[in-house]
C-alpha cells in the first residue's frame, strides 16, 4: 500500500496539469525564499566641509531615522564645540539645498557613464569650434573638467525637508546599501555657466550675489554671453536638482524666482547632429552636483 501513494501522488498531478493545460516539465516550483537585506551606511557630510559622520545600521533603515540620527550628532562636523551648534545647525540647515545620492557600486558605474558620455561629447564639440570659436571651445574644456569630477553617486530626487519627509510616506523611502547625505546651510550666491565667457582661471562658472526677487535676466546682464549662447531661454536648476526654463528675452522675460545655491545654465545653440543632446546631458549632470 505504502509503495502505491507515490505513484497515485504522480498520477493526480498530472492529471491536474493536464487539466490546466500545463507541461509539467515548464512548471516552475512556486518556493518562498526569505528577502536579504544588506546592511545600510550612511556617510553624513556638511557643506563642502572635510568631516563626516558615519551611520550604520544592521539592515534597512527608512530616511526620517537617518535624518534624526545625523541632526543630532550634525554638531560633530562643526568648528563650534558647544551646545549650541546642534541647536544652530537644526534651525539654519538648508534642506532644498541639500543632497541624497545612492552610492552602491552600480549607482557609481551608471553615473560614470552619463559623465563619460557627456565629456566625449563636449571635448569633441570644443575641437570641432578650436579655431572658429575659440572662446566657446576653452569654455567647454572647462565645463568638461568641472563635469569630470567625481561624486559619491546617483542623486535621489525627493523633498528633504525633515518635516516632509515625516509627514509624507513617498518621502520617507527605506533606505538599504550605501548612501551619502550632505547637509547643506543656506548660501547668498547663485552660480551662472553654460555658453559664456569665463575669467581667467580654472573655473567653470561665475558666482554672483543672490538678490530676493532678482530673475534670471537681471543675473545674466552681469556676464558676457559667447555667440552661440540662447538668447531667448536659460535654464535654472533650482537646489533641488529640479531643471526650469526660464524666459529672459525683451519679447518673451518672465519673472520666475530662483533660490540662493542656484545655477543658471545658459545652452549652446548651433550645435552639429553629433551633439543634438549634449544641453540635456549637461543639465542633468549639473543637478547631480552640490552647489
Amino acid at each position: 500500500m505504502k509503495a502505491l501513494i507515490p505513484a497515485v501522488i504522480k498520477l493526480t498531478a498530472l492529471i491536474l496539469f493536464a487539466l490546466l493545460g500545463m507541461s509539467p516539465a515548464l512548471t516552475p516550483v512556486a518556493m518562498a525564499m526569505p528577502v536579504e537585506t544588506a546592511p545600510t551606511f550612511v556617510r553624513v557630510q556638511l557643506d563642502s566641509g572635510e568631516k563626516e559622520l558615519q551611520l550604520r545600521y544592521p539592515q534597512t533603515v527608512r530616511l526620517d531615522r537617518v535624518q534624526q540620527d545625523a541632526l543630532a550628532n550634525v554638531y560633530q562636523l562643526s568648528t563650534k564645540s558647544d551646545n549650541t551648534a546642534q541647536a544652530l545647525y537644526w534651525q539654519s540647515l538648508y534642506w532644498i539645498g541639500s543632497f541624497l545620492w545612492k552610492a552602491d557600486h552600480r549607482a557609481k558605474q551608471a553615473l560614470a557613464l552619463q559623465q563619460q558620455t557627456a565629456d566625449r561629447q563636449i571635448r569633441a564639440l570644443a575641437d570641432h569650434w578650436r579655431y572658429h570659436r575659440p572662446a566657446a571651445s576653452e569654455t567647454l574644456i572647462q565645463l568638461a573638467q568641472s563635469l569630470a569630477s567625481p561624486l559619491p553617486g546617483e542623486r535621489i530626487f525627493l523633498p528633504l525637508d525633515s518635516d516632509r519627509v515625516r509627514i509624507v510616506p513617498e518621502n520617507n523611502p527605506a533606505l538599504n546599501g550605501p548612501f551619502v547625505l550632505r547637509l547643506a546651510t543656506r548660501p547668498n550666491t547663485v552660480k551662472v555657466t553654460g555658453a559664456i565667457k569665463l575669467p581667467a582661471g580654472n573655473t567653470a562658472d561665475i558666482s554672483l550675489p543672490w538678490q530676493e526677487r532678482q530673475d534670471a535676466a537681471g543675473y545674466l546682464k552681469q556676464i558676457q554671453a559667447l555667440s552661440v549662447a540662447n538668447r531667448d531661454y536659460v535654464w535654472v536648476i533650482q537646489p533641488d536638482g529640479k531643471a526650469e526654463q526660464h524666459s529672459i528675452a525683451y519679447w518673451n522675460r518672465q519673472d520666475k524666482d530662483i533660490a540662493p545655491g542656484a545655477i543658471l545654465y545658459l545652452a549652446f545653440t548651433d550645435l552639429p547632429a553629433s551633439a543634438k543632446s549634449l544641453n540635456s546631458q549637461i543639465i542633468h549632470l549639473l543637478s547631480q552636483r552640490p552647489f
